[in-house]
């Protein structure tokens, strides 16, 4: 994964919203929900619960703060 998708990713599973992601990387909400949809392909899950379970077992997300 591009260090695009992790970061939204990662912000993802902290619970901020497309908005809230957008702000902090400079992207639209509509930018971020298609990287996060791009993700979820690569983790071949149909949403993003499933994406963040799927990441967080594979350890992608890391610990949080």
């Amino acid at each position: 994964m591009t260090k695009t998708e992790m970061k939204c990713l990662r912000l993802c599973a902290e619970g901020q919203t497309d908005q809230e992601i957008g702000a902090g990387l400079q992207l639209t909400a509509n930018e971020v929900a298609s990287v996060l949809s791009v993700v979820m392909l690569k983790l071949r899950v149909p949403n993003r619960m499933a994406g963040l379970a799927k990441a967080a077992r594979l350890g992608l997300l890391g610990p949080f703060k």
